[in-house]
């Protein structure tokens, strides 16, 4: 009798097995699925004077070429070129961490698209380029203390690139809380 019994529930077991897979599978490729959506940028508005976006009014400050580097103590390959762009932000509600996971980025009209040099390369050319200036904060450092409601911002990061792309980029900025929403700003380098 006990014998089957458990019979029983061994087969009962291995009938829910397929159901069981099935619905793990499920569930992750769920998880994964809205991962990839928040992490990917796939709605790109450009900005428009009074559009809020994670709670602040955006707008490109600058966007600066600066040649092949040989006036600077940086050497780049002779088809590169250092791009700084800044960003101005005014702040209209609390930010709280709605800008977390900030995203930089430059992206030309072919789709490539590159990530900003790193916070103490940054630093050392904003000393370079004046040293009496003290360097702007990169969009993690500005991410982590937001600025209060009334107040602005600046985010600046420095980007090497082709020299060939430089007459199609524009910058790209998306936060974790309103991805895929991204905002977009178009310019021209001289």
């Amino acid at each position: 009798m006990r014998a089957r019994r458990e019979r029983r529930y061994w087969r009962l077991s291995l009938l829910s097995l397929p159901f069981l897979l099935v619905a793990a599978f499920g569930a992750n490729a769920w998880r994964n699925i809205a991962d990839y959506v928040q992490g990917t940028e796939m709605k790109v508005h450009p900005t428009d004077g009074g559009k809020l976006y994670a709670g602040a009014i955006w707008r490109l400050q600058q966007a600066r070429l600066i040649g092949d580097g040989r006036d600077l103590n940086v050497a780049f390959n002779d088809n590169r070129r250092l791009i700084i762009i800044r960003l101005a932000a005014d702040v209209k509600e609390q930010i709280g961490d709605r800008w977390t996971q900030c995203r930089l980025t430059l992206v030309d009209d072919k789709g490539h698209r590159w990530l900003p040099l790193d916070f103490i390369r940054s630093g050392d050319i904003s000393r370079e380029l004046d040293p009496k200036a003290t360097p702007v904060d990169g969009c993690d450092a500005v991410s982590r203390h937001p600025p209060a409601p009334g107040a602005d911002a600046l985010i600046e990061e420095k980007f090497v690139v082709p020299a060939d792309a430089t007459s199609s980029i524009s910058v790209r900025l998306s936060f974790a809380s309103v991805r895929p929403e991204t905002l977009f700003f178009p310019f021209q380098l001289r």
